[in-house]
């Protein structure tokens, strides 16, 4: 009996997400955290780093426009950005601020880099780097015919870069589809190549189940990955901390964890929650697994 965290990918941004997040205080010092770590990393690499032909907005004011409508829409370096960011103080707020601990950790596309820093192998400014810079090189492809595999070789050697660290949680990895725990090159490898290879999802959701998880958490702002699986599996608990807040989501996936009934609380007048809306859906959800290729549409 277990809990997993969920990271959505690109697809689940909204405008003003950042504003929405959970008031807690772990959530409020992950926003400072990132804010400063822009604001360093611009300042160190001013505008060259990274790749493409077309310009990069270099977020040198830290967070402050980072989930604003321009820049969700026009930059995907800003959507890497902003859902990392979410999804990490999502994470931290249900665990320093409500106790409730995963035992796996999983992300689709963009996701598995919250997920990653979850796991204890990339710090918040570790990943903030290397999502700016598969923002970057996603922009960067706009418009010709570069291959995808080219993005990943870029990625995984700036991954290789980064220090090896102990890993704390099981990483679930989304191209790999297995529990990935003790091997950090193998994490790097699947975040690298999440670009170029299908996501599998359906893996994903197997391997949880066969490690006895019974409830999946998925932080913001997604709802997606949470909906799919509680139509899927029915036995499984699924809870969205976008949909039912943070006090909620925390109760109930401490109920799940303590061998409650799957489920959550009734849902409003509308029958359920909102509909996600073609451009709010993750990328792979409809039609099989699929890259998380929003920043190449």
């Amino acid at each position: 009996m277990s809990i997993a965290f969920l990271f959505p990918g690109r697809g689940s941004q909204r405008p003003g997400m950042l504003h929405r997040l959970p008031d807690t205080a772990a959530s409020a010092t992950v926003l400072a955290e990132a804010d400063w770590a822009l604001r360093t990393i611009a300042s160190r690499t001013g505008r060259e780093e990274g790749a493409g032909s077309g310009p990069v907005r270099e977020y040198a004011d830290g967070i402050v426009e980072l989930d604003s409508p321009e820049a969700l829409e026009h930059s995907p370096v800003a959507c890497h950005l902003a859902l990392l960011i979410a999804g990490v103080a999502g994470a931290r707020a249900l665990i320093e601020d409500e106790e409730v601990r995963p035992a796996f950790v999983a992300g689709h596309g963009t996701g598995g880099y919250a997920a990653a820093v979850l796991a204890g192998v990339l710090t918040l400014e570790e990943a903030l780097r290397a999502a700016r810079l598969r923002g970057e090189l996603l922009h960067g492809t706009e418009g010709t015919d570069a291959p995808e595999s080219d993005v990943a070789i870029r990625l995984a050697q700036h991954l290789a870069t980064v220090k090896r660290r102990p890993q704390s949680v099981p990483y679930v990895g989304g191209v790999q589809g297995r529990s990935l725990l003790g091997d950090t090159n193998a994490v790097f490898d699947d975040l690298a190549w999440s670009v170029a290879r299908p996501v599998r999802w359906a893996d994903v959701t197997s391997t949880l189940t066969e490690k006895n998880v019974d409830c999946c958490v998925e932080l913001p702002p997604g709802r997606a990955l949470t909906g799919q699986l509680a139509a899927q599996l029915p036995g499984m608990r699924a809870v969205s901390v976008e949909e039912h807040g943070i006090a909620v989501a925390a109760e109930l996936a401490r109920s799940a964890d303590a061998g409650g009934a799957p489920g959550g609380p009734p849902h409003g007048p509308g029958g359920g929650p909102d509909a996600p809306r073609a451009g709010d859906q993750d990328p792979g959800m409809t039609g099989g697994p699929q890259p998380d290729q929003s920043g190449l549409a």
